[in-house]
């Protein structure tokens, strides 16, 4: 009779160890588009970029619009001199070369993470990039879209096919290039959720008129958003950074 509990004893160790492994995770998650750091009085200014994302103090920051080394930005690896200003570890996701260096997206991280990737994405006036960073118990994804409707349409579509293969929850950050009411946010909402609130307006910074600044949450996970914010920063870019505090389940 009593080696009848042992496997008892076993299934529930196996159950009470399946339920500890699913952490909780909070996160202060940030977008920001910063125009390579050209403000909206024309003049360069990286910390003046920094200030605005020390000032919100977030784990993350996907960052759109980001050179590397190019000549019209004196040769700055413009991800890199970030890090610093902030103190986070840089990520720099090259698309296209430009102006002897490279241009793309970048993200800034408390947390460096246990891989990366960076996929190409389609543009027809310009390629663009999906950068994923894989954490033991979630991504945190950031991309840059197209300004043409086909482009954007087919890089819902190839980020995902992208993420089908992971088992945890994954947000991205990005300049969307796409207004609430298009189909291509209909179709990115079909494996996506929404994080932030798209009446706030995110463009162009002085005076916003539009909505091209987005989080969202990959569908079958749970997130509990806390607090977002359109951050009202009217100078360091053309478009207003935002950030959300989220719990990942």
């Amino acid at each position: 009779m009593k080696n009848c509990w042992f496997p008892i004893l076993l299934l529930c160790c196996s159950l009470f160890m399946g339920c500890s492994s699913r952490r909780t995770h909070d996160l202060r998650v940030m977008s920001y588009n910063i125009r390579i750091g050209v403000g909206m009085d024309t003049t360069t200014n990286l910390e003046r970029t920094a200030e605005v994302i020390r000032r919100i103090h977030p784990d993350y920051v996907g960052l759109q619009e980001v050179d590397s080394v190019a000549e019209r930005t004196d040769w700055v690896d413009q991800a890199k001199e970030l890090g610093r200003l902030t103190g986070m570890h840089p990520i720099f996701a090259p698309a296209i070369e430009r102006s002897k260096g490279l241009y793309g997206i970048a993200a800034l991280v408390k947390k460096e993470p246990i891989a990366i990737r960076n996929i190409s994405l389609p543009g027809e006036e310009e390629l663009r990039t999906f950068l994923v960073l894989e954490y033991p118990d979630y991504l945190l994804c950031n991309t840059h879209f197209s300004l043409r409707k086909p482009s954007r349409l087919q890089s819902i579509e190839i980020i995902r096919q992208a993420l089908e293969g992971y088992q945890k929850p994954a947000i991205i950050t990005g300049d969307f290039n796409m207004r609430p009411a298009s189909e291509e946010c209909t179709k990115m909402g079909e494996s996506w959720t929404l994080l932030t609130d798209s009446t706030q307006l995110t463009f162009p910074s002085d005076h916003p008129r539009v909505t091209l600044d987005y989080i969202w949450g990959h569908q079958g996970y749970t997130y509990k958003v806390k607090q977002f914010e359109v951050v009202n920063e009217p100078m360091a870019s053309d478009h207003r950074p935002i950030y959300i505090d989220v719990t990942l389940f």
